[in-house]
């Protein structure tokens, strides 16, 4: 009778003769190392980082730095509340300790204004369809307390209509607002990558 393979016997046997890169696995924990100083960075905004970063091997701060900065531009995005803005000069500061670059802190002031605008237009839009759709809300309203016999109220959330006219519109701001933001994040990686 024929003995069955466990699955890691089986997965043993086809990476018999495959030899890991120690360098890779390396690179990838040195990055993973200063993804957790932007951990501690966002946890403690006083952190200095450039003595956080230090901590590593002088052979190895490249790659820290690197992830580090990987860890900070993936924070960059739109806000969903006023305060998400609250995160910018911690993602600055972060910035700061690696490009020493004055646009960086001119890149910031223009997000700031940016991220309130968008959420300023967010509301406003929100706002705006909730006006639009008043008249169609009050008339369901209307017939459903008739087909119940008592007041019955609707909320526009709930309404799959409204739901879906909103969840559009604000998919198509934030689309616009979000090629923006691809923007700035390649205008950083451009002075980090000069700074090398």
């Amino acid at each position: 009778m024929a003995r069955i393979k466990s699955a890691l016997e089986l997965a043993l046997e086809r990476t018999e003769g495959v030899q890991g890169d120690r360098s890779k696995l390396d690179e990838f924990e040195e990055k993973q190392r200063g993804r957790k100083v932007y951990a501690r960075l966002s946890e403690d905004p006083q952190l200095d980082v450039p003595k956080a970063l230090q901590e590593a091997s002088e052979k190895n701060l490249a790659w820290v730095k690197e992830g580090f900065f990987d860890a900070v531009l993936s924070n960059l995005n739109l806000p969903n509340e006023v305060t998400d803005l609250e995160r910018l000069p911690i993602l600055q500061k972060g910035l700061e300790a690696i490009i020493k670059d004055r646009k960086i802190g001119q890149i910031f002031e223009q997000i700031a204004q940016f991220f309130q605008q968008f959420l300023d237009n967010r509301t406003q839009m929100v706002e705006a369809i909730q006006k639009q759709f008043e008249g169609k809300i009050r008339k369901k309203e209307e017939e459903l307390s008739r087909q119940m016999g008592r007041r019955v109220r609707v909320d526009p959330a709930a309404d799959p209509e409204f739901s879906q006219f909103l969840r559009q519109n604000l998919g198509r701001l934030q689309e616009q607002y979000g090629q923006v933001v691809d923007k700035v994040r390649e205008e950083i990686t451009e002075l980090w990558q000069k700074r090398k």
